[in-house]
């Protein structure tokens, strides 16, 4: 293999030949994040992005060169830091954490499904990074229990946006929302249920309520930091006992 080319942030944004940059990097991944915001991330192409610019398409290519490189600048945009200063509370703030985390998800619907590609990540995101990991750091975690904590953290709240995002496409799309869906699938459930075959379907038919989605999130939030409260609680006071 040859060697691979350095990755954007290794890259100066103005060569040092030839005419200042009329553009910068930031201005194009705004005008890239709003169209993605808007269309979806296909729509953010190199011909869309020059036309709201009011540039030319090759003319683009001298600032990002790959779509590789773009897609870098869009995250780190989209991902402008927010500071956050820890508590000590752990479940304080990872609720501070992953609330945010959802809401920067939500607004840039094509975010987490790129973050999940493996992307090249700049600056922005890194600082981001490192706020959380000094956040549970300033809780007591050690370094191996805070990057177990927030993968579980990062991991579930993609899975629970992209979940939340994906019912809201085919809502729009197909004009049935989860409540009419349920009503359609009722008479066929019911004739299953009465088969007696199905106990414990029924009791979950019979309690479940529709709940919207901010309730969602935040009852299975609850649920996780239940499990990681209870976890490194435990771990913190046997580590006290052996210390005694």
């Amino acid at each position: 293999m040859s060697d691979p080319k350095p990755i954007i942030w290794m890259r100066p944004e103005k060569s040092m030949r030839g005419p200042a940059p009329t553009h910068s990097r930031e201005e194009i991944a705004a005008v890239a994040i709003k169209i993605a915001d808007a269309d979806g991330l296909e729509a953010a192409s190199v011909r869309n992005i020059a036309r709201n610019l009011d540039a030319g398409a090759m003319t683009l290519y001298r600032y990002l060169p790959t779509k590789e490189d773009l897609w870098a600048v869009m995250i780190d945009e989209a991902t402008v830091f927010e500071p956050q200063e820890p508590t000590g509370d752990l479940r304080a703030d990872l609720i501070v954490l992953a609330r945010r985390r959802r809401q920067k998800f939500l607004r840039h619907p094509w975010l987490a499904p790129l973050l999940a590609t493996r992307p090249i990540i700049g600056p922005n995101y890194l600082r981001g990074m490192e706020r959380d990991l000094a956040v549970l750091g300033g809780c007591g975690l050690s370094i191996d229990d805070t990057i177990d904590v927030l993968n579980l953290i990062y991991s579930w709240v993609s899975g629970a946006v992209q979940a939340e995002l994906t019912e809201r496409a085919n809502a729009n799309e197909s004009g049935v929302d989860r409540h009419s869906w349920r009503m359609r699938m009722k008479p066929y459930l019911v004739s299953l249920l009465a088969t007696g075959e199905f106990p414990y379907l029924s009791k979950m038919t019979e309690a479940a309520e529709i709940a919207e989605a901010d309730e969602q999130f935040e009852t299975g939030l609850g649920i996780i930091l239940g499990g990681i409260e209870a976890r490194y609680s435990t771990s913190e006071n046997n580590r006290s006992s052996t210390a005694d």
